[in-house]
């Protein structure tokens, strides 16, 4: 069915309006109910408050009964109250009083603590009663509950005043809206009825009648416009004529630049007969224009071979086009050249054609030929050099060697048991930057060979002779970064060895020692996803026995991993020291972990006392933490935690440790 514009827009206007009635009388509903839920809810909890009120002395003492003659003529009346029944019920929902008209089985919702809760308060509205639950206090401290019923008629009548009265005033105004488009879509219609009857003479080719223009709405302007169009398209007639005009001088310019442009440049049909060529076509190859049009490639002097000329054209009608590939052809002066061809499609009078340009890369493949005696310089350097990278592998592999061996010796004294997992870790460490290095220098030796056979075939280019220089850069630098890291490595080991093997006083950096210490436990922090985070100074010296400092940190990062980490992953060690004055510092151990209990926390310390018996445990860890930070540190030792929330180890050291003899002090790693 098709419609009138007019009777389209009085359609729209009128579903829009009734669109907007509806949602208003649909939101108004809703607000209405809510606002007698709402209500009814408040009434509920102020009649919950003083029946609790009124009920309570005699719950508490055993006598409800006495109120069910009072409490039934109150009900008596229903427009006296908005309650309609009243029932309270013991601790094992067993009715004690029932006055009213309660439902045959109370709700099992409210009972179940569902409902809408309301300070104290559980309601569950029905059709014209509201339902309440609240607790009572019976006799011996039991826990009741009054169930009572409020009526909602009054409410809902009051909600449907005012929904009948809204609809009947939004009704009215949708009428008068309608009534109001009615008349003014009217006098639009007249008006454009004129300019359909001027869009009519229009396409019939008369331009000569000129509308009135009055007003300024939006007919006027389009009338203004449709007198505009009249006089422009008379204008755009004379337009055309001259672009054709010039559309025929651009051919000619077309023409000049293609015959000007000094890469030779072909035009062939889909045939392959050449149809145009430029000037720098003959100043290349050496034919002239008039040789070439009409004919095909091959039955020119042009390519070196006729395979060159088939693999070309079967390129172009297998992909459609040719991207810079590089064949052979004769130059004007008969020797055999290189160029890189390259074609796209066009139409050319109506007619399907094929542009082709040639880049002539002669004298760019001659210049690349000169640069293999530098390429075998470079391939010479390379070898040597990556024979210096297999030597300081070799000697990486012998100082690996060497600390498995400082691991055995240092395995047999007692004070340096925990020697053994340090010197494992280290090496651990270091196959990862020793591994590294080796795969780089294999890479670099394979990509070495290929170079070789690159340069010794004669098929070099210039990008294959960068990416190898880069590949040669990025190896060298990953080497040399590998190596980098196993020295400092080596280097924090042979320190941490020296101080726990010498045991021997000295002046030291806070923040290098426990650095050292942290770094030699990593592997097992990774493996543990534990974080360390050290929050010290740079430059706090202390005067003090490094290495009853290293056996301290020992035995708390092992405790921490054994004890607060056994059962998650991804937590968190917080290593901070702070000035307390200036001769002494304060040290914190902590950890997020999995804390202690009241009663391990208080023996922590003790000799041999751990939770690990039989597991590998011996109970010496923190007791010789104790002894080494108040004996040979000379400080003091306090720890906390809690259950599920971490320990903190507290330590106050002075910065000058006391003179203590030459006895050494021993103990084992972790309790």
């Amino acid at each position: 069915m098709s419609l009138t514009l007019r009777a389209k827009f009085l359609l729209l206007s009128a579903l829009i309006p009734t669109l907007v009635v509806g949602l208003l009388i649909w939101n108004s509903l809703r607000l209405m109910n809510n606002a007698v839920s709402a209500n009814a809810e408040r009434v509920a909890q102020e009649y919950a408050v003083a029946l609790n009120l009124t009920l309570s002395p005699y719950a508490t003492g055993g006598r409800l009964p006495q109120l069910r003659g009072h409490l039934a003529e109150m009900l008596a009346d229903p427009a006296d109250s908005y309650l309609r029944y009243l029932v309270i019920l013991d601790e094992r929902q067993q009715a004690i009083l029932s006055v009213g008209q309660p439902p045959a089985q109370l709700s099992a919702t409210l009972r179940n603590g569902g409902g809408t809760a309301f300070k104290g308060v559980r309601t569950e509205l029905g059709d014209n009663l509201l339902h309440a639950r609240a607790p009572l206090l019976l006799v011996d401290n039991h826990i009741g509950s009054i169930n009572f019923g409020i009526t909602t008629s009054d409410l809902k009548q009051a909600r449907d005043e005012v929904m009948w009265q809204g609809g009947v005033i939004s009704m009215a105004g949708l009428m008068l809206g309608m009534l109001l488009f009615y008349l003014v879509t009217q006098g639009i219609a007249r008006r454009l009825n004129v300019l359909s009857r001027q869009s009519t003479r229009m396409v019939m080719g008369d331009y000569s009648n000129t509308l009135p223009e009055v007003g300024n709405d939006e007919i006027t302007v389009f009338t203004r416009t449709l007198n505009t169009l009249s006089a422009a398209l008379r204008e755009r007639i004379n337009q055309l004529e001259q672009s054709q005009q010039r559309l025929l001088e651009s051919e000619e310019r077309f023409k000049t630049l293609f015959d000007m442009a000094p890469l030779p440049l072909t035009v062939s049909d889909r045939s392959g007969r050449i149809v145009a060529a430029n000037r720098a076509v003959t100043e290349t190859f050496g034919q002239s224009v008039d040789a070439l049009i009409g004919k095909r490639s091959e039955e020119v002097r042009f390519w070196a071979s006729t395979a060159e000329r088939k693999r070309i054209w079967n390129m172009y009608q297998n992909d459609g086009a040719v991207h810079g590939d590089v064949a052979g052809v004769l130059l004007a002066d008969g020797s055999v050249g290189s160029v890189a061809i390259w074609s796209s499609s066009l139409t050319l009078d109506g007619q399907d054609a094929i542009i082709w340009a040639l880049l002539d890369l002669t004298e760019e493949l001659n210049a690349k030929r000169e640069l293999k005696d530098l390429n075998f310089s470079l391939e010479m350097r390379v070898k040597e050099r990556s024979a210096a990278l297999e030597r300081a592998n070799t000697e990486l592999q012998a100082t690996l060697e060497t600390l498995r061996m400082t691991q055995s010796e240092l395995l047999s004294a007692e004070k340096m048991a925990s020697l053994g997992s340090l010197v494992a870790g280290i090496a651990h460490e270091l196959n990862t930057p020793i591994g590294n290095s080796l795969l780089a220098a294999t890479s670099l030796r394979d990509r070495v060979i290929e170079f070789d056979g690159r340069v010794a075939a004669g098929a070099l280019r210039r990008s294959e002779l960068l990416t190898h220089l880069e590949e040669v850069r990025m190896a060298s630098e990953l080497i040399s970064g590998s190596l980098h890291k196993a020295a400092e490595l080596i280097s924090s080991f042979k320190q941490i060895a020296v101080d726990q093997t010498n045991d021997q006083r000295r002046e030291f950096d806070l923040l290098s020692a426990v650095h050292d210490t942290v770094a030699t436990y990593m592997p097992r922090l990774r493996r543990a996803e534990c974080e360390v985070r050290l929050q010290i100074m740079e430059g706090l010296m202390l005067d003090s026995y490094p290495g009853a400092l290293y056996q301290v940190l020992n035995n708390l990062i092992n405790n921490a991993l054994n004890h607060a980490f056994e059962h998650q992953k991804g937590g968190h060690i917080t290593i901070r020291a702070e000035v307390v004055d200036g001769a002494t510092i304060g040290l914190m151990f902590a950890d997020d972990g999995a804390g202690m209990a009241e009663d391990v926390l208080r023996r922590v310390f003790d000799p041999f006392f751990t939770t690990k018996m039989g597991q590998g445990g011996t109970g010496l860890g923190m007791n010789i933490v104790y002894n080494v930070v108040t004996g040979v540190l000379g400080g003091r030792i306090s720890i906390d935690s809690t259950l599920g929330a971490g320990t903190t180890v507290r330590m106050i050291l002075p910065r000058c440790a006391p003179q203590r003899n030459s006895n050494h002090h021993s103990g084992s790693q972790g309790n």
